[in-house]
């Protein structure tokens, strides 16, 4: 065994943990920018007030943008580091890229 997977071993848990941690970001944060901006854009809606749509409008626009960026900035991070990673730490790696499918107990 060498030292790096004795390395992955210990932190498995910890692995796992931060891999939940982040696919709880990623899926969460996104759905929680778009779902803040909807009720926004349909208070505006409901006001009746063009000025006020308008700029619902845009706060939604930039919030699903800010959204996409948040899921996709995680999973080229992940990607790249599946890329540039050293073979030795493909199974530390995969417990935080997929945490529910870990190979370390």
């Amino acid at each position: 065994m060498n030292s790096v997977s004795g390395f992955c071993n210990e932190l498995g848990p910890v692995l796992r943990l931060v891999g939940i941690v982040v696919k709880g970001i990623q899926i969460g944060v996104p759905i929680i920018l778009i779902v803040i901006g909807m009720i926004d854009f349909t208070k505006a809606v409901t006001a009746k007030d063009e000025g006020e749509i308008k700029k619902a409008q845009n706060a939604l626009i930039k919030k699903a943008i800010a959204a996409a960026l948040v899921f996709f900035v995680i999973f080229f991070v992940g990607l790249i580091m599946k890329i540039v990673g050293n073979e030795d730490y493909k199974s530390c790696l995969e417990c935080v890229t997929d945490p529910f499918s870990c190979p370390i107990e």
